[in-house]
């Protein structure tokens, strides 16, 4: 089984397993393919697969893997904010100063 054929990894979350396995049905968890293609995945990869000057220096055996790993984890976490259990998101309504 390839990569793209796991299931993506919510992490640890605070959802009971009924309600971790609707997240996973409802958000394709379990079909990263699915995933991959609603999110266009492979095409941002491949747009954001040349590597800056920093990461260039260090090197990458798979640019374009990597790419496509941070942009499931960004949008698993944009999904489904439950997965990121320790991130916080503040919401302000347009009106509100800090």
């Amino acid at each position: 089984m390839s990569r793209d054929d796991q299931p993506l990894d919510l992490g640890e979350t605070e959802l009971s397993a009924q309600d971790e396995r609707r997240v996973r049905r409802e958000h394709d968890l379990d079909r990263p393919g699915v995933f991959d293609e609603r999110n266009a995945v492979d095409e941002r990869a491949a747009e954001r697969a040349e590597l800056w000057p920093e990461e260039a220096a260090v090197g990458s055996a798979d640019p374009e893997a990597q790419a496509r790993e941070v942009l499931r984890d960004s949008d698993l976490r944009t999904e489904v904010p439950e997965s990121a259990p320790d991130s916080f998101i503040e919401r302000r309504k347009p009106d509100e100063t800090t």
